[in-house]
């Protein structure tokens, strides 16, 4: 899979997925600060504006088949978003849209988010774009124990990078036993999390408002898988309790490596989130 990382922390996401070898990862930016190799230098402009209107299309002929675009949305290196999605759209084309804390935003960045935000939405519901994940930086925040002041955004890019990771390592191995369905493809707009294991505490990265499915990925250790004879039973349990009305959930045991026990979750609607927002 491709990954192309666009402005500061796209690029710091894609630079950490790039530590997995199944990843050809791929940098936008003003300037190449983390030194990445396969780094696109774009002209520093002054808006967001300027950053479409002026946009010449880059030479990505490296970047073919499957393909994970990953961005914030308040950057003024957005204004390029739409265009270079645009230019990807031949391929399988999925975005890693991360949300950023809008509460000490400027006006213009705001707007700028809202505006990302929303086109890539319609996007995704025009089937422009395969899948669009949601992660927003706040509830990212609430993942990690404790987070260090001087490590916070490294510590939240980790958990971003690894959970998408883990998802598609997954979504690529042949599972135990398996109820899942299929997403439909009315239903892209899409988010993460994770669960622990032994308390069930889930996590969501985005509220997601009106899921239709929600898929549970258990990555059970086998020594967990020998020793716990009531697993089928706690996870069935479990993943029931998770189904709500027009909300269907389903699971997956994987048999792994790992000393620990891992489960994730991804999360599927249809609806335009957030639209009703200043109403």
């Amino acid at each position: 899979m491709n990954i192309l990382g666009l402005g500061t922390a796209g690029c710091k996401i894609a630079k950490k997925l790039d530590n997995y070898s199944q990843y050809n990862a791929f940098f936008i930016d003003v300037r190449n600060d983390g030194e990445c190799k396969n780094f696109f230098k774009i002209e520093e402009q002054s808006t967001h504006e300027d950053y479409e209107s002026n946009y010449k299309p880059i030479n990505l002929q490296d970047i073919v088949g499957e393909t994970t675009l990953v961005t914030a949305g308040s950057g003024k290196i957005t204004g390029l978003l739409l265009r270079l999605v645009e230019q990807l759209k031949n391929d399988k084309l999925t975005v890693l849209y991360i949300k950023p804390d809008m509460s000490t935003a400027s006006e213009d960045a705001i707007l700028r988010e809202k505006v990302v935000f929303g086109i890539l939405q319609q996007y995704v519901r025009s089937s422009l774009l395969s899948r669009l994940y949601i992660i927003s930086n706040i509830a990212t925040e609430a993942v990690l124990e404790k987070v260090s002041v001087v490590n916070y955004w490294d510590d939240i890019n980790d958990v971003i990078s690894s959970t998408f990771h883990m998802l598609n390592v997954f979504e690529n191995t042949e599972p135990l036993l398996s109820t899942f369905t299929d997403v439909k493809k009315t239903n892209q707009i899409a988010t993460l999390g994770v669960v622990g294991y032994k308390n069930l505490d889930e996590k969501i990265f985005y509220d997601l408002q009106k899921p239709r499915l929600k898929k549970y990925f258990f990555g059970i250790s086998e020594k967990t898988l020998n020793e716990e004879k009531d697993l089928l039973q706690k996870i069935r349990s479990y993943v029931k309790d998770k189904s709500e009305e027009r909300c269907s959930a389903c699971f997956a045991i994987y048999s792994t490596n790992y000393e620990q026990d891992y489960v994730y979750v991804a999360q599927y609607a249809s609806l335009i989130q957030e639209q009703n927002l200043d109403s």
